[in-house]
């Protein structure tokens, strides 16, 4: 993390200048090791993975001792940018602009110390403006950052939509083709079958009735391959149409989604209860998860479909199942039930580095 490699370097090196620049007493013993919290504790961010957050505690830590620091130690003041920086990439706006006001007041009252000039209104009130236009600077950068990772979800999801709006337009020209296949071979065959039963019982001959009985057979066997032909299409219309509404669910909250093996239809409970299990865990992961990236993977095999909600929050502790909030959420046990009652299972996997929600539920035997 570049702006916690910056505050501890800058944080080090001002310790450093202040140990050799003044005399060992009370105070130059706190800032010493206040400096070297900071440093050290700066430095371990650095190692913390870019999708996870960092620790709440440490920041708090980060802000609160920044201030102290400076108030003790005002040449130390130049710890303060890249502070205001690292708490508004890790913070909400709310906490990042309080705790960087809190900073550069610390700057704006140690500063005109430093340089012997506590009464010079002039210098303070320069310190202030130079503050204020840093803090508006880097939440300006971040409100822009913020506006295009809206963009890009909204990209995401209008591209869902579309690729659903496809798969529909797919389907509806599937339809015209049955239907003008139906006409083409099934009603011929049966339309000529039935004219060729009126000219025997008109005329009596026997080779209108084998010519009838003959077209017959070819309309049965026309329709055999129809009726064939729609119930495939009623299967990957079913399961296309079980994809397009999980594809929505996950487009509304920003979240890739991919389905692999090939698509069987499910029954109409199943089917359900696989599709509120994916917007209860999209929904988890949107609202409590402070996840960067969310995906969910529908997989068909020999043996059932696989649903896979993977986010990478902050994780959260299964077993403390909660039920829904008054936002409509889906507890834990309302989905397990669910799917209980359909034959299949829901397996969550959470730590500090994501969640992984994963349900199986079995194909019907008819």
């Amino acid at each position: 993390m570049p702006a916690a490699a910056a505050f501890s370097v800058t944080t080090a090196v001002g310790t450093v200048r202040y140990h050799d620049r003044h005399a060992a007493d009370a105070d130059h013993f706190v800032v010493v090791i206040l400096g070297a919290l900071l440093a050290v504790t700066a430095a371990a961010l650095t190692l913390t993975p870019a999708r996870r957050p960092c620790p709440p505690p440490a920041l708090a830590g980060l802000a609160l001792g920044t201030v102290a620091l400076v108030l003790l130690a005002p040449s130390t003041a130049w710890s303060v940018v890249p502070l205001v920086v690292l708490l508004q990439v890790t913070t909400p706006v709310v906490v990042a602009t309080i705790s960087g006001g809190a900073a550069v007041s610390a700057v704006v009252v140690a500063v005109p110390r430093l340089a012997g000039a506590r009464d010079d209104v002039g210098l303070v009130l320069g310190c202030a403006l130079a503050g204020l236009v840093f803090l508006l600077a880097v939440a300006l950068a971040r409100a822009a950052l913020d506006a295009r990772a809206r963009t890009v979800r909204e990209l995401t999801a209008t591209r869902a939509l579309v690729s659903a709006a496809e798969r529909r337009a797919d389907r509806l020209e599937a339809r015209r083709h049955l239907a003008g296949e139906l006409h083409d071979t099934v009603v011929q065959s049966v339309a000529g079958a039935l004219f060729l039963a009126d000219a025997a019982e008109r005329t009596g001959e026997g080779r209108h009735a084998e010519d009838a009985r003959r077209a017959l057979r070819v309309a049965v066997s026309d329709t055999r391959a129809l009726v064939h032909e729609l119930e495939s299409g009623s299967v990957q219309e079913a399961a296309a149409g079980f994809e397009g509404e999980l594809a929505e669910a996950a487009a509304r909250v920003g979240a890739s989604c991919e389905v692999t093996g090939e698509p069987r239809a499910l029954p109409a409970e199943s089917s359900l209860a696989v599709l509120r299990a994916a917007q209860g865990a999209l929904g988890n992961a949107e609202r409590h998860a402070r996840a960067t990236c969310v995906a969910l993977e529908l997989r068909y095999d020999e043996h059932g479909v696989v649903l896979r909600v993977s986010d990478d929050g902050v994780g959260f502790d299964p077993r403390a199942t909660r039920p829904g909030g008054p936002d409509g959420g889906h507890g834990l046990s309302i989905m397990r039930r669910r799917l209980a009652a359909v034959g299949g299972a829901l397996t969550i996997g959470s730590d500090a580095c994501g969640t992984v929600v994963e349900v199986v539920v079995p194909w019907v035997e008819s």
